[in-house]
């Protein structure tokens, strides 16, 4: 079975923790008391490398006109194909995002890693701000920062959140900026970032505001079946996936009938509201979807499920 998590040539997993066990059980725990800066869990997490573009030649040795490679300098690991317009993004360059958050005391690092053999870094740091709703169902803050050494792929700086019962992800639709490879990541590229973003502790506050709706809509389990089924199975007739959900023959081995597992079972379920009903979705995407873990967490962040959450959660406040 193929992983997405980087291995390197020692065998430890390119990834670091600080605090307890991430949900993605990867990756290796480091003392946070000695992580200060984003650039010690960078070399903690052993992704303090740089990219650079360089030309391709034909089998004469002629340069290819307009076409270079992406490639991380020490290994001459290949990410990428790319034009003569595209600027890579070093790693240390994103991460300087959090160094404001760090300094002062607004937040701390918690998790960083690499996936596809340095293709995409991230970086995770907790906020100093969490929120609590019913049956003592606490949030926690986070900042992700994502950078995909890849042609067509953005740089995300996003507010997250994770719910503690059950370590879900929750993205924040509104809370995110992306940088083209086309322009250069500069200071400015960071302050447009935070403009844009807002103040991370406010972000949090507008999701607090969400979840609280979310939790106050009532959904019967048709209601539920009519959100998820235009996302998950947008081909299928709504009548017909009700009718097998009422009569017991959804099963277990469709995305909708796990989705309605969870919705019931998953830890600190609530299958009765909107609230529930998101967490069930990310709950699946989180600790179901996929193969392995490390395969989840990439799609979690930055890939289909991760859209799958914005739009579920876009889907019940319109409900």
């Amino acid at each position: 079975m193929s992983h997405d998590l980087e291995i390197l040539k020692t065998g430890e997993a390119s990834m670091a923790y600080t605090n307890e066990v991430p949900w993605h059980g990867l990756g290796f725990r480091v003392d946070g008391a000695t992580i200060k800066s984003a650039k010690e869990m960078m070399k903690a997490a052993k992704i303090d490398w740089l990219v650079e573009k360089t030309p391709i030649f034909d089998e004469a040795g002629n340069q290819i006109n307009g076409a270079f490679q992406v490639r991380r300098v020490k290994d001459k690991q290949h990410y990428s194909i790319v034009g003569a317009d595209y600027i890579p993004v070093q790693n240390a360059d994103a991460f300087e995002f959090f160094t404001e958050y760090l300094e002062a005391g607004d937040a701390t690092m918690e998790t960083a890693g690499s996936l596809r053999n340095g293709e995409y870094v991230w970086g995770l740091a907790r906020l100093d701000k969490s929120f609590k709703l019913k049956h003592n169902d606490v949030v926690n803050g986070y900042v992700l920062v994502g950078i995909p050494h890849k042609k067509g792929k953005s740089v995300v700086i996003r507010t997250t959140s994770i719910r503690v019962v059950c370590n879900n992800t929750l993205t924040m639709a509104l809370a995110e900026h992306r940088h083209s490879h086309r322009t250069a990541f500069t200071d400015k590229t960071i302050r447009d970032a935070k403009e844009k973003l807002g103040i991370a502790r406010e972000q949090m506050d507008q999701f607090e505001d969400t979840a609280r709706t979310l939790q106050k809509k009532a959904l019967s389990r048709e209601d539920v079946l009519a959100v998820l089924a235009p996302i998950f199975a947008p081909n299928a007739d709504l009548a017909e996936i009700t009718k097998k959900y009422q009569g017991g023959e959804l099963g277990d081995r469709t995305k909708l009938g796990q989705l309605m597992g969870a919705l019931e079972h998953a830890p600190g379920a609530q299958p009765d509201n909107g609230w529930g009903v998101l967490n069930a979705v990310t709950y699946y995407a989180d600790h179901m979807a996929s193969r392995s873990s490390d395969k989840r967490l990439t799609n979690a962040w930055f890939g289909k499920t991760a859209t799958q959450k914005t739009q579920v959660m876009e889907a019940l406040l319109a409900a």
